[in-house]
């Protein structure tokens, strides 16, 4: 999946909208914004002005929505609020809308002082088998180690590649390896066989530096997409909090936070299987298995899952469809490493994205717009939650 979050992607895939050459994944995309301007009051056509360059791209998507749904009478206002998305898209902002909320005059946004906290990065802490720790960040030298046969680098773009470079060498008892992310950070492993790991915040990965065996088992606790390298005499594995999922090469998201209390695996590509004591799930893809984290839990399957929502922060976004609050404010501590007083959250309920890399003050002014809630930022970086009367 594309990183929407990129200025350079956007643009990119509005062209490609444009010249009728985007992806069905792309198009699905700019499509899901427009259903979504639908589904209640936004202000963002009235309250911002169009340049030439930009009249110019709403005349463009004008004619293209016009050419593909003629027998769809669309409005000018919500040819305004598409163009006013794609605008936006352009600049690499999001909005954030609550389902619930009333349409509320502009002048509600409650005012924000000194919230500037800098979103997450790519940062991690590896601790090699002789118990050693690497800091990764911007500083990590490029090689880091070259032992058992196996080559451990780190790339500019925030990845940890092993790399078999002697198979003569390689030990008979495998040595393990554990990478770990703080809040605030995530991370991008490249196993000795292939498979890509992204990393959530708050997160860790524990893997043998080669899969010796007949099978390929890691342990995940938080949050962790995986691209799996087909190998059909090895099966991957991934333990988390007393479940197991079984994949041959596949694409999946498991989000095992144990402060979540639940166990979510989410299937993009392929096949799964997951299990614990109490019962095994087949999933196909588009299909999410839900249980509790003890090893009685009962495993659930639905396919009334947006996939989209599920992968949205390992391509740089937070992505809410009719979002509780608290889980927003979940993912917000992770990843900005604050402290979130949780004894006054409102019943709320939010559509809409935002790019990670926004600072915190512009998330929240989005949450604020409702005009029914606040925030207040505190020294030792806590957040306190104030609820407005209506």
């Amino acid at each position: 999946m594309s990183h929407f979050s990129h200025q350079k992607d956007l643009q990119n895939i509005i062209k490609r909208y444009l010249a009728g050459t985007a992806t069905a994944e792309e198009i699905k995309f700019i499509e899901k914004y427009y259903a979504f301007l639908g589904e209640g009051e936004n202000e963002i056509g009235e309250t911002h002005d169009i340049n030439n360059l930009e009249q110019e791209t709403f005349q463009a998507i004008q004619a293209k929505i016009a050419s593909q749904q003629k027998s769809k009478v669309l409005s000018l206002y919500k040819f305004a609020s598409a163009a006013a998305i794609f605008i936006l898209l352009c600049g690499g902002l999001y909005f954030l809308l609550d389902k619930n909320s009333s349409k509320s005059p502009s002048n509600s946004l409650a005012k924000i002082e000194n919230l500037d906290i800098l979103p997450g990065s790519d940062k991690a802490t590896l601790t090699l088998a002789n118990g050693s720790k690497v800091i990764l960040d911007d500083q990590t030298p490029e090689n880091i180690s070259d032992k058992h046969g196996v080559k451990i680098s780190k790339t500019k773009d925030g990845q940890l590649v092993y790399t078999v470079v002697n198979n003569e060498n390689l030990p008979n008892s495998t040595a393990f390896n554990t990478i770990q992310t703080p809040k605030g950070g995530q991370y991008q492993v490249i196993l000795p066989d292939g498979t890509k790991v992204w990393l959530n915040a708050a997160s860790s990965l524990n893997y043998p530096e080669v899969f010796a065996g007949k099978k390929r088992s890691v342990t995940l606790t938080g949050e962790a997409y995986f691209e799996v390298a087909k190998d059909k005499d090895k099966p991957f594995h991934v333990l988390t909090q007393n479940q197991n999922v079984e994949v041959l090469g596949t694409h999946f998201n498991i989000n095992g936070y144990l402060d979540d209390h639940t166990i979510k695996t989410t299937l993009l590509e392929g096949a799964v299987k997951v299990s614990n004591l109490k019962s095994t799930k087949k999933l196909k893809p588009g299909e999410q298995a839900i249980s509790g984290i003890s090893e009685n839990a009962l495993i659930k399957v639905t396919s009334q899952v947006d996939t989209d929502d599920e992968i949205a922060w390992k391509n740089g976004l937070f992505q809410f469809n009719d979002t509780d609050l608290k889980i927003i404010l979940n993912q917000l501590e992770r990843w900005y490493d604050i402290k979130i007083d949780y004894s006054s959250i409102p019943d709320k309920r939010y559509n809409g994205m935002v790019p990670r890399k926004s600072k915190l003050s512009e998330v929240l002014k989005m949450l604020e717009k409702t005009g029914n809630i606040k925030f207040e930022l505190l020294e030792n970086r806590s957040l306190k939650v104030i609820p407005k009367n209506n």
